[in-house]
């Protein structure tokens, strides 16, 4: 069996206002989303200004009373006051019995006293002198409020009541009324107004000369030539260059509206349905605006709603911002990080310094102590040569004329002695010394000499011959004299060891001192022993790795150090015809570098 369908009920809507505004189609939504059954919803336009020219309220009667003639209403809607004047006016001739809802009218524009049965309201009510408040509030220097409305019976019903409601504030502000102008007129006084004044937004109808028929258009035009800010209580003009204000919203007044006509269509008494008006709400402010006029925030009522509130760097990066920071904060970390591993490795390497200078002081003490019978005969030498030449002296002073001329030979002898023995001291002394890293520049030549000749000694006692061969003598490099005499003193002294079982007349050790094409000096060291065994040669500079026996093996490790923190390198080789070279290859110093092979001067000498 079919079910019927409910009849759809069929609503009127008068209303007041221009379309661009929405006011309708706002208050269909909240009418279809409180009311479920099926709506037929038919509206009509009704501008307020024509009202004024006689008849045009009758034809708008005839032809509503055509178009639902064979149509009967269930609910007829009139938004704003000229929509309620004219549906009151022809009601009995138009609707007779059927519900009327005046809604979107102000609480003083409703005439309770002769409504009937059939009449409902839901209305608003501005409480003017908040209005004039609020200008006050956020703007309290404020000396002039230049009050906007048109011509229309509304705008003048405005006026009045407006003009009632500020007469306690006149003492204290001046108003001035722009309702006897003409648009342009308007326009240029808004220009004009003087400083501290504000601009108050009632009601602008589409009646006065000169005015665009479209309502953001002229409050566009408003707006750009002001000199003053501009507030209102109609939500619906937000965004449109307004301040703002305590507001009448839309969306509660179609909510209000909405739930009333719900109630009627539910078949409940018209009477019965005259809801509390819609009050001021909470004020609302555009952010745009509050900056273009230098409003803090902090002027505002508390609770205020700021609008179209450009988001802050904070809001629009936001993640992107905290990812920069967390980065910047790792890079942070890892930075201190590395500062401290460097500061750590820092003194790792001072103490590794430290420790490399204590064991290659030992390591000089330890061949000190091998040569102290060479450098205990090397003393020896000038002094014995002193005692003797003093003795002489003295026999020479007894005699009944002595010979002065002889006297002073003895002298100039005693004198050479002693500046050898003391030669010998100093260089044995430097050797035990314990200092820091003492970087010069020295003669590598000169260098050399200064060790094969306290060697000598030594050289005799195993039947060695230390020689430096002719090359380039003057050749400098910037180092550490003490510790490179130290390297050439560990490689001649392993030299003479490596020769135990070379004939004695073969024993040898030959210094060279040559220039690389890479702009470096060479030193070889070379002698007449077995040469060292291939499977030796890969471990020859490893610490406490030895071929002697009873060695500590870290001599040759300490030269390798000690050649490496001269910036240079250390490496040995087997000579085809027997033996072993050490070559020692260090960066030339900057005089060295200026200075041209052919300008230095060739010589040798044997120690």
């Amino acid at each position: 069996m079919a079910v019927a369908h409910a009849q759809a009920k069929r609503v009127l809507v008068i209303h007041s206002f221009e379309p661009d505004f929405g006011w309708p189609e706002a208050l269909h939504a909240e009418l279809r989303a409180r009311f479920p059954e099926t709506l037929e919803i038919h509206e009509g336009a009704l501008i307020s200004a024509p009202l004024a020219t006689g008849d045009e309220g009758a034809r708008f009667a005839a032809y509503l009373r055509a178009l639902f003639a064979q149509h009967p209403l269930d609910l007829v809607v009139a938004l704003g006051g000229p929509a309620a004047d004219v549906a009151l006016k022809y009601r009995q001739s138009l609707f007779g019995s059927t519900p009327l809802l005046l809604t979107h009218i102000e609480q003083r524009k409703v005439p309770f006293a002769s409504l009937t049965a059939h009449d409902a309201t839901a209305s608003f009510s501005v409480d003017i002198p908040a209005l004039a408040a609020n200008i006050l509030r956020v703007l309290p220097r404020t000396t002039t409020i230049a009050v906007v409305t048109g011509k229309s019976p509304l705008d003048r019903y405005w006026s009045e009541q407006e003009r009632a409601a500020f007469r306690p504030l006149m003492d204290r502000v001046h108003f001035q009324w722009l309702d006897s102008l003409s648009f342009h007129e308007m326009l240029r006084a808004a220009a004009t107004l003087p400083p501290n004044s504000a601009i108050l937004l009632i009601l602008i109808s589409t009646d006065m000369p000169g005015m665009p028929q479209d309502t953001r258009a002229t409050l566009a035009l408003l707006h750009g030539v002001a000199n003053a800010p501009l507030f209102t209580f109609i939500d619906t003009y937000m965004g449109e260059g307004i301040v703002g204000g305590p507001m009448i919203t839309k969306h509660e007044l179609d909510s209000n509206a909405a739930i009333a006509a719900a109630r009627l269509l539910n078949g409940e008494a018209p009477a019965q349905v005259r809801l509390p008006p819609v009050r001021l709400a909470v004020p609302e402010y555009d952010w745009r605006e509050l900056r273009r006029w230098n409003i803090r925030d902090s002027d505002l009522p508390p609770g205020s709603r700021v609008l179209f509130r450009e988001p802050t760097s904070w809001e629009r990066y936001r993640w992107r911002i905290i990812a920069l920071a967390m980065l910047l904060l790792l890079e942070t970390a890892l930075i201190v990080n590395l500062l401290y591993e460097r500061s750590r490795r820092r003194n790792a390497e001072i103490e590794t310094q430290r420790r490399f200078a204590e064991l290659a002081h030992m390591n000089r003490r330890a061949t000190v102590g091998e040569l102290s019978a060479s450098i205990a005969h090397e003393v020896n030498q000038p002094l014995a040569a002193i005692l003797a030449n003093a003795e002489t002296a003295e026999l020479l002073l007894e005699a009944p004329a002595p010979r002065l001329n002889e006297l002073k030979d003895i002298l100039g002898d005693i004198r050479r002695d002693e500046q050898r023995a003391s030669d010998v001291i100093k260089r044995v002394r430097g050797l035990l010394t314990r200092t820091v890293i003492d970087m010069q520049q020295i003669d590598l030549s000169e260098t050399v000499r200064e060790v094969f000749t306290l060697l000598a000694p030594q050289g005799l006692a195993h039947g060695t011959t230390l020689s430096l061969a002719a090359g380039l003598p003057g050749l400098q490099v910037r180092g550490d004299r003490i510790q490179l005499q130290q390297v050439i003193m560990n490689l001649a002294m392993n030299g003479m060891e490596a020769m135990a079982r070379t004939p004695p007349g073969e024993r040898r050790i030959i210094a060279r001192i040559s220039r690389t094409e890479d702009e470096c000096a060479e030193i070889s060291i070379s002698d007449a022993g077995p040469g060292i065994p291939a499977d030796k040669m890969t471990r020859l500079f490893n610490p406490f790795f030895t071929t002697k026996e009873g060695g500590m093996g870290m001599g040759l490790s300490i030269s390798r150090t000690i050649i490496e923190m001269h910036e240079g390198s250390i490496w040995a080789e087997n000579e085809p015809g027997g033996g072993a070279t050490f070559r020692i290859r260090l960066p030339l110093a900057e005089a060295a570098l200026l200075a041209t092979p052919a300008t230095m001067p060739a010589a040798g000498r044997s120690a």
